[in-house]
């Protein structure tokens, strides 16, 4: 069984180098690394199962579909290029994909052992059950279950599967691989497994404006394939945070008028903050930091408006496809 890893990447980055440098250690050989940049670019990889192509400045989705058309193994094993995988990651999958009813797997990505404070900050958001509620396994290990959306961060699949359903649209970044995954479920009649297993570790945006940009396109796009692919998108606790900020705006104004209903707004307000003071002791204890604590707790608050006020604009109205900017010498992306 081989593996085809696919990276999209808008240019040769510092966290692309150190994913490489990791996907050289895997303990599984038989796999070949599809790297796709904006240009033409040249890297020593010294590996002969590595290789570079140029697309031009399409979305990931676009660049996805050109690593798989091109791609000679079995399995697609999609990643990003700030993610980097245990060295077991494929020796998992092979046990995994060896029973054949399996067509897709996702699995998770978590927050590196080295990341910085800020990056540290923003990834202990995602892996609050405040922040992330039924999708938290995405971003911490959890037991094994049947899922009917996942992100390409740490995403894998059957070559045959992927191309019997024409690969990834090209009119949304983020959210293509909602649409892949819907696309395979209609296709296979059947959802598709999360196994804990196979790790990946996923570089976060740094709290606080990188991260809260992040959250914005997420929340843009979960909110308008609410609207379009409600079959894997309308879990309810993808609105909530929208939910949370009318209630928040427009209580006030209603219990002025219905009085006896600050009985109800006013202590769900305190419940909120309350869990939010829990959330600052658990990461606090967690990470033997007070500052940790707080950052976290602005983090959640401030993710919860801002994905609750792109969710409504996604909505509303369609996003734009907006690629990353990238710069600098390192080429690393400039904003989340």
């Amino acid at each position: 069984m081989k593996f085809s890893i696919i990276i999209p990447v808008r240019s040769i980055n510092d966290h692309l180098r150190e994913n490489i440098a990791n996907l050289k250690l895997l303990k599984y050989e038989d796999f070949e690394v599809i790297i796709l940049t904006d240009n033409t670019e040249s890297y020593d990889f010294g590996d002969g199962r590595f290789k570079l192509l140029a697309t031009g400045s399409v979305g990931p989705g676009e660049k996805r579909n050109v690593g798989a058309n091109t791609s000679t193994g079995d399995i697609l094993a999609f990643l990003d290029d700030d993610a980097y995988p245990k060295d077991d990651w494929l020796n998992k999958a092979y046990e995994i994909f060896k029973d054949k009813s399996i067509y897709a797997l996702g699995a998770p990505a978590i927050t590196p052992l080295n990341a910085g404070f800020l990056e540290r900050c923003s990834g202990r958001v995602l892996e609050s059950i405040l922040s992330s509620a039924g999708t938290v396994y995405r971003y911490v290990p959890m037991s094994r279950r049947i899922i009917n959306d996942y992100p390409t961060v740490n995403f894998l699949v059957k070559k045959e599967a992927f191309l019997s359903v024409g690969g990834f649209i090209k009119d949304f970044w983020p959210g293509e691989d909602t649409k892949l995954c819907l696309d395979l479920i209609n296709k296979f009649g059947k959802e598709f497994i999360y196994d804990p297993a196979l790790i990946v570790y996923h570089h976060r945006r740094n709290l606080f404006r990188p991260h809260l940009k992040q959250i914005s396109r997420y929340g843009q796009h979960r909110g308008h394939f609410a609207r379009i692919f409600p079959e894997n998108s309308r879990n309810p606790s993808y609105f909530v945070p929208s939910l949370y900020i009318l209630g928040l705006v427009a209580g006030p104004l209603v219990c002025l008028l219905i009085p006896i209903l600050w009985f109800v707004y006013l202590p769900v307000v305190l419940i909120y903050f309350m869990l939010i003071s829990i959330e600052v002791v658990r990461v606090s204890i967690k990470d033997k930091s007070l500052k940790v604590g707080l950052y976290v707790a602005g983090g959640i608050v401030l993710t919860h408006i801002v994905y609750g006020v792109n969710f409504i604009i996604g909505l509303l109205k369609k996003p734009e496809l907006k690629l990353k900017k990238f710069g600098g010498k390192a080429g690393n992306y400039v904003e989340g």
